[in-house]
């Protein structure tokens, strides 16, 4: 009985580390989960009101319009793991402004879409450097959607500390 319960686990870990091992993100998880993080980061910028763009939770942290100026700018910034090239000039201003901060935003944000539209399975798994390490450019991706999941939470903090409900929260 030991010997075929031992046996029993040694198929399952088997048949696990195959599916596992056989698991893909397609381009199309990637484009769907974009779009998800498009529309909540660029939701939460339209729906807090103009006049708190320079709210800033404490003297040491950016105000929303910078937060969401560093978001587009990290857009920019991590193109290359997408296979674009940053363009020249950095189209990201220190504007303050609601509805250019949006534009920047939307425009960093189809320029990562059409990125990654563009990208095959083979460049998917393509080993690349990032900041200096190594793996493949969906890991890169990864990080990348990460980031920008992290810098949304802190926008939604601003958006409530302002009474201000931020979008839908969303991701893969």
């Amino acid at each position: 009985m030991k010997k075929t319960t031992i046996k029993g686990y040694f198929i399952l870990l088997f048949a696990l580390s195959f599916n596992f091992s056989q698991a893909q993100v397609k381009k199309e998880n990637l484009l769907q989960a974009w779009d998800n993080m498009t529309k909540m980061v660029v939701g939460t910028a339209k729906a807090m009101p103009a006049e708190h763009y320079s709210f800033k939770p404490m003297q040491e942290l950016r105000d929303f319009a910078e937060q969401m100026s560093h978001t587009s700018g990290a857009n920019y910034l991590f193109a290359s793991v997408v296979k674009l090239e940053t363009p020249d000039p950095n189209p990201v201003t220190d504007t303050k402004v609601k509805k250019e901060v949006i534009k920047q935003m939307e425009n960093s944000f189809v320029f990562i879409q059409s990125g990654i539209e563009k990208l095959s399975t083979e460049d998917l798994v393509e080993e690349i450097e990032f900041f200096g390490n190594k793996m493949s450019r969906l890991q890169g991706i990864l990080i990348m959607t990460s980031h920008l999941q992290r810098e949304h939470g802190k926008s939604i903090i601003y958006a409530r500390l302002n009474g201000v409900t931020p979008a839908k929260s969303g991701g893969w």
